[in-house]
């Protein structure tokens, strides 16, 4: 039996047939190609290139897909393989809230091989094994392949069934559509969608958790999802300490100014600053400044905002977690996350606003002269410059505090989510390969 007559008694076995319409499938290919825009059976993905890419570089083919009886549209994240060569995932994601099944054990996959003209061919690279895994109610799902040998270079056709439809598209399907073309008639009667990629070319990305003994969902999510963003949100807590530093600094020099700016020998002597902001300090270096490159800055502070947190972001990290060391013993983190949402202002904003401003004869700036008095001018001018200094590092510093820190410990609660709710499926039925 011929690889093509293989590829159509696979199709039909599994209800993948295409009914002779792979041939013109090619054609429509060769229109869609010219404006750079492919549909394959309703995966929804553009940007094809195969034709004109290399088999050495190019390890996705697939940018997005949509469902084809749900229409829930979705993202190819990428192609991740070990150091060896011979584990791939390809990792995908629904919006958070789409309603698809969080059971691995509801999906299932079909992998047959393709020229450079989506001519369906038998796999090259021998003894491969699959697994289906959703990590947890994230929406990222991953079909996880583990081969006798590194992957050839070869351009693969993945089709992902959905068992469990928890939706439906009651819109009228145009059969004219590109899906057709491609001439899958089990798009019509299975939820499913199409990914075309090359594990054996340059372009995968290797990540730590392929190489480990036994495979962690979690750490997967994290190295592919969560460590970018928490690299984002570590170079946002750097940039803020900057800025706070620049505050304090601002801080200083104005308050210098109140000892050396006087009219008619009146100066202005130094406000009472609210204790929450008080004795703040920002010590280190920033990357740029030390000379390995390394950021050391941190923050001093005997206070922390209402709804914030004071904790060693810079020594740690989302994967191993940093709740543990925050919750208090016998609480559980919910508990814990949720007083500190309702925690209520300090009041910082409205302390520095009420500030007095008594010069050095005993009389108030505020209350005892008028905005508009020239005479006052200088005096005024210092006042206000520094009391700026002050809300400016206050609002950097919530910001900091109860933004940016807390947007560390989502992550880290969304890897709580992966590690607890986490499914797999990986008997002998999960995968079907075209030999």
């Amino acid at each position: 039996m011929g690889i093509k007559d293989k590829a159509l008694a696979f199709g039909k076995r599994f209800k993948l047939d295409s009914h002779h319409a792979i041939e013109r499938f090619g054609v429509f290919f060769g229109v869609f190609a010219l404006t750079g825009v492919v549909v394959i059976g309703g995966s929804g993905a553009s940007a094809l290139k195969a034709n004109s890419d290399s088999l050495s570089h190019t390890a996705l083919y697939t940018q997005q897909f949509t469902t084809s009886k749900t229409s829930l549209k979705g993202d190819v994240d990428g192609v991740y393989t070990n150091e060896q060569g011979s584990k791939a995932l390809v990792m995908m994601h629904f919006p958070a809230n789409a309603p698809i099944s969080y059971s691995a054990a509801d999906y299932q996959a079909f992998l047959l091989g393709s020229d450079k003209n989506l001519n369906s061919q038998t796999v090259k690279t021998s003894g491969i094994r699959g697994s289906f895994y959703v990590f947890g109610s994230t929406g990222y799902v991953g079909v996880l392949l583990d081969a006798d040998r590194p992957f050839a270079e070869q351009v693969l056709n993945l089709t992902v069934r959905a068992n469990a439809e928890l939706s439906h598209d009651e819109r009228k399907q145009d059969k004219g559509r590109a899906d057709e073309l491609a001439g899958d008639a089990s798009f019509d009667k299975y939820d499913q969608w199409r990914v075309f990629f090359n594990p054996g070319a340059e372009e995968t990305t290797e990540i730590p958790a392929l190489d480990a003994v036994n495979f962690d969902p979690a750490q997967a999510y994290y190295d592919i999802v969560l460590r970018k963003e928490e690299e984002t949100t570590r170079q946002e807590l750097d940039h803020k300490l900057i800025a706070m530093r620049a505050n304090l600094a601002q801080i200083q020099a104005y308050t210098s100014d109140l000892e050396t700016t006087k009219v008619d020998g009146v100066f202005l002597r130094p406000p009472s600053v609210p204790e929450a902001i008080a004795d703040d300090a920002v010590t280190g270096s920033s990357a740029s400044e030390s000379q390995d490159g390394v950021a050391t800055l941190a923050l001093e502070t005997e206070h922390t905002v209402p709804g914030g947190f004071d904790f060693d972001w810079r020594g740690g990290n989302v994967y191993d977690g940093y709740l543990d060391d925050l919750v208090p013993s016998g609480q559980s983190y919910v508990e814990f996350l949720t007083k500190k949402r309702a925690e209520g202002s300090d009041g910082v904003s409205q302390q520095i606003s009420n500030m007095q401003w008594i010069l050095s004869d005993g009389s108030n700036l505020r209350s005892d002269y008028q905005s508009s008095d020239v005479t006052m001018r200088p005096l005024t001018n210092v006042m206000n410059n520094l009391s700026q200094a002050y809300q400016g590092y206050a609002k950097t510093k919530s910001e900091y505090q109860s933004d940016l820190l807390l947007g560390l410990l989502r992550l880290d609660v969304k890897l709580r989510d992966v590690q607890s709710n986490s499914s797999v499926r990986d008997d002998s039925g999960v995968l079907t390969t075209l030999y």
